[in-house]
């Protein structure tokens, strides 16, 4: 048996006992400790860098690979940890405390998880709070959640995470901001995508992911908070959005019945939701179909090497200065660049292609070696100005450095690699070709499209001409495209407040059709066609290719 140490930065320090052989990133999953595991310990991430020290010998290693021998040190980097630590929350409105109806609206994403605090009786919103959701020990996308749920006792330690770890200190952190007594809380509403409302409620999701791809319930009743371990007054209610599908949920359907009111979309309409999974929703006051894009989580920071949320330190904008190819960076926060989210890496990728510095395949144009400038040189420059930020590794994998060392938070250099852009660009070849495979079937093209709604964590944040420059989003103009925030979270502030408002979700859900893209037809030559920069089919692309 043997003494376990995780000192993890920003916390306490946590001791714990082990037998040899046994995997710390497991031994930390039991422990409560946090680490980041995105690919949920495959090895093939390399998020859960920790340090060790095993018989006075110093070591850095990825806690997924590594296994107890010794009595051990084992040092958890804040970066590893803070998907988790940091619960950010605003106050929006003078609080009156004597109120006796208080109510939550919340948004369970599958990285990020905010709830509103809010007066009943008034509607006003009080407070908000935002961090992220601690299942992400388990991997980044619902996929490796689902897998994880099926090993013995998986299923408690999935709604563990999300309730004990992350809603209740949540609740906890809002109140006490606020002053309001959680016992005086009555009412609580959830948005939340299929697979997260299965693992919240302890229900096996696995039906989720194998044929007939069926989940085990869509419609919800009312439910006792306090029968998950949530416990804010006796009487309280719970309500989550009803699903639609296996991976469209009740974040969209909370998110559409927001979007389209009072009187639904008057023109063709196309809603797109951007986080951790993609949906797409499609249509007009008289028909929607929505699907789900397998885009995987780049867009939230995950499978990126240098990726993270759109929290402090985050690169969230770039431009490559076009006269002497010098990046520059915009960092959330008042700090040193410490990665980048999903609004930068669009970015990045974007004016690396703007600048020649990557083909339409996402591979670097240029060598680091024996490389003399040439008139068909997309930079036509000097080598000096560019060339140090390109590297290639002993594989020949190439990266391009967005910050160096000493321009970094972390003292090593920021670099997105070539099987960094290979991830995202079947992320956004995923987004656009499931906007064509609701459009094909219809007989519907791109111009058809009147308004665009983006929605999601990153929504906001992007830059849409870069999204459109880069085949991800549709070649229209401008003035079509529409932020409107986290429309999941709105969603479920209006089934909170307003009259019927969880009849009027149920009634957008009832109304709308789920496309499977697993089963439709021709998806996979859209698919393909669309991991290109911008696209296989340039004429899609005119004014990205002008």
């Amino acid at each position: 048996m043997f003494n376990i140490t995780f000192k993890v930065e920003g916390g306490e320090d946590v001791k714990i006992f082990a037998v040899g052989g046994e995997n710390v990133l497991e031994l930390a999953r039991n422990a409560g400790v946090p680490i980041d595991a995105p690919c949920s310990g495959n090895g093939t991430c390399g998020k859960c860098v920790v340090r060790t020290t095993c018989d006075s010998i110093e070591s850095q290693c990825l806690a997924c690979q590594t296994v107890v021998s010794c009595d051990t040190i084992v040092v958890v980097p804040k970066s590893v940890a803070n998907y988790i630590n940091d619960i950010s929350t605003v106050i929006l409105q003078q609080v009156n405390t004597s109120s006796t109806s208080y109510g939550l609206a919340i948004d369970v994403g599958t990285t990020t998880v905010s709830a509103l605090l809010v007066d009943i009786a008034t509607g006003d919103k009080l407070a908000k709070a935002t961090t992220g959701n601690a299942q992400i020990r388990y991997g980044a996308d619902v996929i490796n959640r689902i897998i994880e749920q099926q090993k013995p006792e998986g299923i408690k330690r999935l709604q563990d995470a999300i309730v004990l770890d992350t809603l209740i200190p949540l609740i906890n952190n809002l109140c006490n901001a606020t002053g309001v007594n959680r016992e005086n809380i009555t009412r609580l509403t959830v948005a939340a995508n299929t697979t997260m409302n299965h693992l919240l409620l302890g229900v096996d999701a696995n039906p989720i992911r194998i044929e007939p791809y069926e989940p085990p319930f869509l419609e919800f009743v009312i439910y006792d908070p306090g029968s998950i371990g949530i416990h804010v007054s006796p009487e309280a209610e719970m309500f989550l959005a009803p699903n639609i599908g296996s991976y469209v949920g009740g974040d969209i359907t909370a998110g559409v019945s927001v979007a389209a009111a009072p009187l639904g979309w008057q023109k063709m309409t196309l809603f797109i939701d951007l986080g951790t999974n993609g949906e797409i929703v499609l249509g007009n006051n008289e028909f929607m179909m929505a699907c789900a894009c397998s885009a995987g989580p780049a867009f939230e920071g995950g499978d990126i090497s240098c990726g993270m949320r759109a929290t402090d330190g985050a690169i969230e904008k770039f431009t490559i200065d076009k006269n002497t190819m010098t990046p520059e960076l915009t960092v959330i926060g008042d700090c040193k660049p410490i990665g980048l989210c999903g609004s930068g890496l669009i970015d990045v990728v974007a004016e690396l292609f703007r600048a020649g510095i990557i083909n339409g395949k996402g591979k670097l144009n240029h060598k680091t070696e024996n490389c003399s400038p040439r008139m068909d040189c997309p930079l036509r420059m000097d080598c000096h100005l560019s060339y140090d930020r390109i590297r290639h590794d002993e594989y020949g994998i190439g990266s391009y450095i967005l910050a160096f060392a000493d321009d970094s938070a972390t003292g090593k250099d920021i670099a997105l690699t070539e099987a960094d852009i290979d991830n995202f660009i079947r992320a956004k070849g995923a987004i656009f070709s499931g906007i064509m495979s609701l459009l094909a079937p219809l007989g519907f093209s791109p111009a058809d499209i009147d308004d665009v709604l983006i929605a999601g964590g990153i929504g906001s944040g992007i830059n849409i001409q870069n999204a459109i420059s880069i085949g991800m989003l549709p070649d229209l103009p401008l003035e079509k495209y529409s932020y409107i925030g986290n429309s999941s979270l709105d969603g479920a502030y209006a089934m909170l407040i307003a009259p019927e408002g969880d009849k009027i979700v149920k009634e957008i859900a009832s109304n709308m059709t789920y496309i499977d893209l697993s089963t439709q037809p021709g998806y996979m030559d859209e698919f393909i066609a669309a991991c290109f920069l911008p696209h296989t089919d340039e004429t899609l692309f005119p004014t990205a290719t002008e």
